[in-house]
């Protein structure tokens, strides 16, 4: 991508005229980024802005060491808002991971077999996870600490295939689908070993 302060934003290559002179599209491929400069069009890079949490608002352009910088104005979205979202989607996943054994509850009342204790177990943990996922939603007083809840570092020890050595994996996860119980019936992976 490429600015000019007279065309605007350059986002493919294109041919364009410049001071009654026709340039053809490939200059932007062949030409080095002082000769662009000379007939005034720089390198552009976009400041992203996570819109799951800012609203953006007016585009600021600014020439940084030969580069162009679009940036945005912002603002903080309510984070009432965004407290009632996350609560939605906990709810939504705590109605999605009781659901496929919702049929064993039912079986019991109709057939008065009973469910077997790992299940009850396991039902109760979800709905306990979900409630205490809420109650620590609700206190949040601040975007940061609904983008922190999204974007939960942690460290994870895995085994490598075909060996006897481990290795630490750092990722980002959100904790609105992380760190549920896992069902009875949930296959094992056998390359965790522990979150760190």
């Amino acid at each position: 991508m490429w600015y000019s302060e007279t065309i605007g934003t350059i986002k493919t290559p294109r041919a364009l005229t410049v001071d009654g002179i026709q340039h053809p599209a490939n200059i932007f491929t062949a030409w080095s980024k002082a000769e662009l400069a000379g007939i005034g069009f720089y390198p552009a890079r976009v400041e992203s802005v996570d819109s799951r949490y800012y609203d953006t608002g007016s585009e600021t352009y600014k020439l940084v060491d030969g580069e162009y910088v679009i940036s945005y104005a912002t603002t903080e979205k309510d984070v009432e808002l965004l407290k009632e979202d996350l609560i939605k989607k906990v709810q939504a996943n705590t109605g999605a991971l009781l659901a496929p054994s919702d049929w064993r509850v039912i079986r019991s009342i109709d057939s008065e077999n009973a469910i077997s204790s790992d299940w009850i177990t396991y039902r109760n943990e979800v709905r306990a996870h979900g409630n205490s996922l809420e109650s620590g939603i609700e206190a949040f007083a601040s975007v940061d600490a609904v983008r922190n809840f999204q974007n939960h570092e942690v460290q994870e020890e895995r085994r490598i295939e075909n060996s006897d050595e481990t290795e630490t994996i750092n990722r980002t996860v959100d904790k609105t689908y992380w760190g549920w119980p896992e069902s009875p019936d949930a296959e094992a992976d056998p390359y965790h070993v522990r979150y760190l």
